[in-house]
């Protein structure tokens, strides 16, 4: 437990984004984190007037860690760069990546970089409705990765995550062979991801590719 008076909006934040990494990010309570001060959750509403408070507070720390890439990076590298931030960015605390989307915006780290993406991205030949799109689909899907990586999906609870990887394995690999002799092969890449770099970059990979058909089909 730490002291009462070690009470401070920073450490308040970092106690409870080490409860949302360690129990899930519907275990945070602000009588929680009060806990871990000694205290009593009133003392906590000097400095974040309630829990929707406290959470954008939260995801902002985790928004904070995102690295831009240089500006002056051609639209590919910049935007493989870009979403590398993203996805690190949430690996760090995937359970607190539903708190992105939110506050991706309202930082400016989170401006910074989603500005000269569209930027890059007009510049290239898409219009705004268009750059917009892509900047939502990269933000999707690194959530997406993050969230659902096989073997790590934030919606099992860890305590919970071995046996239902046992389970969906067993499921998987009873199917018959004769109709399913693909993913009988493919059950134990499907439940647990063998290589998570591997597996986040070659989605990035695939993304940024994607973006660069469109680009060149555009200007063709």
């Amino acid at each position: 437990m730490k002291q009462k008076n070690s009470l401070n909006p920073d450490l308040v934040v970092a106690s409870a984004l080490r409860i949302v990494d360690e129990q899930g990010l519907e275990a945070l309570t602000v009588r929680k984190v009060a806990d871990e001060f000694g205290v009593t959750p009133m003392a906590l509403y000097w400095h974040f007037s309630n829990k929707e408070a406290l959470l954008d507070a939260v995801g902002d720390a985790v928004v904070s860690a995102l690295r831009e890439p240089d500006t002056a990076l051609d639209l590919e590298p910049y935007l493989r760069e870009a979403m590398t931030s993203l996805v690190d960015t949430m690996r760090a605390h995937p359970s607190a990546t539903p708190l992105v989307p939110a506050r991706l915006l309202v930082n400016e780290i989170g401006r910074d970089l989603t500005e000269h993406t569209l930027d890059k991205l007009i510049l290239a030949g898409h219009d705004v409705d268009k750059a917009a799109a892509v900047a939502h689909y990269a933000l999707m899907i690194a959530m997406t990765l993050v969230t659902g990586e096989p073997g790590a999906e934030t919606s099992v609870k860890p305590a919970e995550r071995d046996e239902a990887h046992e389970a969906k394995l067993a499921l998987l690999q009873s199917l018959p062979q004769e109709r399913y002799p693909r993913l009988r092969a493919a059950a134990p890449s499907m439940v647990v991801c063998g290589d998570s770099d591997d597996y986040y970059g070659t989605a990035i990979d695939i993304f940024v590719a994607g973006v660069m058909a469109d680009v060149r089909a555009l200007n063709a």
